[in-house]
């Protein structure tokens, strides 16, 4: 907190994003923007973490194709191993490890804004829903119960988040 406002950090360097920058700036500057668009839309902070599995609708898979557990990090692998696998039709994150997720519902563009903004975490990543009609909001966040009220769900552990790697701006 700096002068009585919050301080946001760039997604990809953590330098500091001007307070007068729109809500959900992510980086603290063009360059950061086109580094972090080439080296992929998922940031580094989920991307590091051995949390991915493949997808079968949704469904969570191995890369081998076999059940993957949310509770069972032996089912789990490396994102670089999830991305490179052809098996199934998608990929997504086993939350937890200090990585939660919020799932928007049925929320137009101007919605989804609003309800960022009120997310009380840091936001890591914010991606449109397979239906293309609601958004993720991966969060940095302590291991708790999830919760589910008004077309929001909140979960910090043992779930799975089928991903899209579209991103909401």
């Amino acid at each position: 907190m700096i002068d009585g406002m919050t301080t946001r950090v760039c997604e990809r360097c953590n330098g500091r994003i001007m307070p007068s920058s729109p809500v959900g700036t992510r980086y603290c500057s063009t360059r950061c923007r086109v580094a972090a668009f080439r080296a992929g839309s998922v940031p580094v902070r989920l991307r590091q973490q051995r949390r991915w599995v493949r997808a079968d609708g949704k469904r969570p898979i191995t890369v081998a194709g076999l059940p993957a557990s949310s509770t069972n990090p032996d089912s789990w692998d490396s994102w670089t191993s999830v991305r490179g696998s052809k098996v199934g039709d998608g990929w997504g994150f086993m939350l937890g490890g200090g990585i939660g997720c919020y799932d928007f519902d049925h929320v137009s563009d101007e919605q989804a804004r609003v309800l960022i903004a009120e997310v009380p975490e840091r936001v890591l990543y914010v991606e449109r829903s397979m239906s293309g009609e609601g958004v993720h909001v991966f969060v940095e966040a302590e291991e708790g119960p999830g919760w589910r009220r008004a077309g929001v769900e909140r979960y910090t552990r043992a779930r799975f988040i089928r991903m899209t790697g579209r991103v909401f701006d």
